[in-house]
């Protein structure tokens, strides 16, 4: 079992809706995802230094997706979320992400605690930013 494996629920979030409008999802969409009704779930396993994360959510699952991925390779990760994904390791706690998806960049870090994550990021170019904060489950 790696360090990071589990359920994550995502709590609560900040900017989400503006994020993903900036990265070219239509406004429906974004406000699906960003509904407080929507239940995002992701949970996480580790295998030899491969990460495999599953996405859920109730009221967007057209996002629904599965993606397998290594520390320090790039991802070309397929619809419906469509994008570029490349992760480096910060430190023991901390990755940080560069997302491309419809021409613009998300950068984004991701802090792990025992009672769960914390995901930033930036799209650049923008003044746009988000806070999503995960409880493990």
């Amino acid at each position: 079992m790696g360090k990071f494996d589990g359920k994550y629920v995502m709590e609560s979030h900040h900017d989400l809706a503006a994020c993903m409008m900036a990265l070219g999802m239509s406004d429906e969409q974004s406000q699906n995802m960003a509904d407080p009704k929507n239940v995002m779930t992701t949970t996480m396993s580790e295998n030899d230094g491969t990460f495999t994360m599953t996405t859920e959510h109730s009221m967007a699952t057209e996002f629904n997706s599965t993606t397998t991925f290594k520390i320090g390779e790039t991802t070309v990760i397929p619809p419906p979320f469509q994008c570029v994904m490349t992760g480096t390791k910060k430190n023991e706690n901390t990755w940080t992400f560069r997302i491309e998806m419809g021409g613009k960049i998300l950068s984004q870090e991701c802090q792990f605690q025992t009672h769960g994550m914390t995901l930033t990021g930036a799209v650049e170019g923008t003044a746009v930013s988000l806070r999503e904060e995960f409880r493990k489950v």
